[in-house]
């Protein structure tokens, strides 16, 4: 592990600290080279449109103004009323300039988009300067959904509710969801909340549910600190059949099942359930939390449900039961009637590859990285695990191929009805343990003793910060790093932890690091080393 050195008086280093900490926050450019996660500024193609019309709280008027650039309208919810019609051939984009809308709930129209981020003269977009606020003062729902619709470039904020999906709720339709920071929303828990048995459905969705066969496109968003105090989902619930993507999202500090007494909130960030499908590729899952002995702090998959979840990184998720990153189920806890008969394989078949699962825990650190179980069906290759304590496959049928696996492997039961787990072309150090038939071949499973050099591709680093700002907008850290020398975003997308706290590098420049998550204050971070893949 590499150490940047600090040669410099103690006094220096103090005023250097005061000075960096005025500048950090502007020290990291607003656009990164690295690869496209969360929200980021687009230009909208305006001539697509059959019509723009213009929306400012501070220069508008919904008495007055009639909708054009130079007499906007006042409130996006009055703007919706007024259009004339929209179909397939006629699109209409609302532009919203910055400022903060209250009101009620914002619902959106078939073939109508919502853009936010504007300046209100100008008409000038960037979403973080200019930003866009859309809340529901804690007492309503923000957002409902619409079929063939767009909403891109706002804050959903302080959406609460005593039902489904605080800040965008989508029933039976697919809306497509890009470029919006999600942050404080919350559903409430049923009333009364008494359930004869544990694990009943709750009240989903903190900040997004998706339910009844729909496709909805969910991506290059931001989801920070939405909650359910009994439900899935804290960020995203995906009910009955649905389809789509979640895409390229950041996922960070969501808590499941606040208030929880029945381990009803799974999935502490996202929740696929009930023969969904959806794609899940190139989000980020950081810090995110299932609280009151639920499973799954980051994502959590079951009853029937067969999502793509690829090239994901999962860094620091707990569980206070089981999967501290991932649990994958076939059949639901079921109390009250038989479980169901196992699907043919071409109806269920969970997909997991090239994700990365580093940091991950649950209480018994057994399953930190993922549980596989309840029947589950599909596929683990070409991941890599570290730091997580362990993988738990269980009752399950799974191909577990050309991982590199630097945590404990557990494979334990089976069940009338399931083929055996295959295990191959796997890299696996630490205890493998196999207590059920299984067919094994080309593993390599390396000593405790053995050094872990030739796992490394890349070699760790410990950085010394001397001045630090939290961009809360951006839910992002510059951190100003002394001795540094490094190139533009060499460092892009290494995890890091400090002291106990596990993070990921966003982007960097040659002497500043911005991290997801606020980590202001913090001086000495970690580096993990890059390890090699298959």
């Amino acid at each position: 592990m590499k150490r940047l050195p600090v040669n410099m008086p103690a006094s220096l280093l103090w005023i250097l600290t005061l000075l960096i900490s005025l500048i950090a926050c502007s020290a990291i450019p607003p656009r990164s080279r690295v690869p496209r996660i969360g929200p980021e500024t687009t230009t909208v193609p305006l001539e697509k449109y059959h019509s723009v019309f213009f929306v400012s709280q501070a220069a508008g008027s919904d008495q007055n103004g009639d909708g054009s650039r130079f007499r906007p309208w006042q409130s996006p919810q009055f703007a919706l009323r007024q259009l004339n019609s929209p179909d397939q051939t006629k699109r209409y984009a609302i532009l919203v300039a910055a400022g903060t809308y209250a009101g009620e709930t914002i619902e959106m129209r078939p073939h109508v988009d919502l853009f936010g981020g504007y300046e209100p003269t100008s008409w000038q977009r960037d979403i973080f300067r200019h930003r866009t606020v859309l809340t529901g003062q804690d007492r309503r729902r923000v957002v409902i959904g619409a079929d063939h619709a767009r909403l891109d470039g706002f804050v959903i904020t302080k959406g609460q509710v005593r039902g489904k999906g605080a800040g965008v709720w989508c029933d039976g339709v697919s809306t497509t969801i890009t470029h919006n920071t999600f942050t404080l929303n919350k559903t409430l828990a049923p009333i009364p909340w008494s359930p004869k048995y544990r694990h009943e459905i709750g009240h989903d969705g903190g900040a997004v549910y998706c339910e009844n066969a729909v496709a909805p496109v969910i991506a290059n968003n931001l989801f920070a600190e939405n909650a359910t105090e009994v439900g899935r989902g804290a960020a995203i619930a995906f009910h009955s059949r649905c389809r789509g993507r979640i895409q390229n999202n950041v996922f960070l500090a969501n808590r499941a099942g606040l208030a929880d007494p029945m381990r009803s909130s799974d999935g502490g960030a996202v929740s696929v359930f009930e023969w969904s499908g959806p794609l899940i590729e190139g989000n980020v899952f950081l810090n995110n939390r299932a609280l009151n002995e639920n499973d799954a702090g980051g994502l959590f998959v079951a009853l029937w449900s067969s999502p793509t979840v690829q090239d994901n990184l999962f860094i620091g998720n707990e569980s206070t039961d089981d999967a501290g990153a991932l649990f994958v189920g076939g059949q639901e806890h079921r109390y009250d009637r038989p479980p169901d008969a196992l699907p043919a394989p071409d109806r269920f078949h969970v997909t997991i590859s090239n994700n990365l699962f580093i940091g991950n825990s649950n209480p018994s650190r057994n399953s930190g990285a993922l549980r596989f179980t309840m029947e589950g069906r599909g596929e683990f290759s070409n991941n890599l695990t570290a730091h997580n304590g362990g993988l738990y496959f269980q009752r399950c049928e799974a191909t577990i191929s050309r991982n590199v696996i630097l945590d404990n492997l557990l494979l334990i039961e089976t069940k009338a009805g399931l083929q055996p787990c295959v295990v191959k072309d796997n890299v696996i150090w630490g205890d493998f343990d196999v207590q059920t038939e299984a067919a094994l071949s080309n593993n390599r499973v390396l000593s405790k003793q053995e050094p872990d050099f030739q796992l490394v591709e890349e070699e760790g680093l410990v950085l010394i910060a001397v001045g630090s700002c939290f961009d809360r907008a951006r839910y992002t850290t510059a951190l100003y790093i002394t001795g540094a020398g490094f190139r533009s975003n060499e460092l892009a997308g290494r995890a890091i932890k400090a002291g106990d706290r596990w993070g990921m590098i966003r982007s960097n420049e040659r002497r500043t690091v911005s991290v997801w998550g606020d980590f202001s204050g913090l001086v000495e971070l970690t580096v993990l080393p890059r390890y090699r893949k298959q």
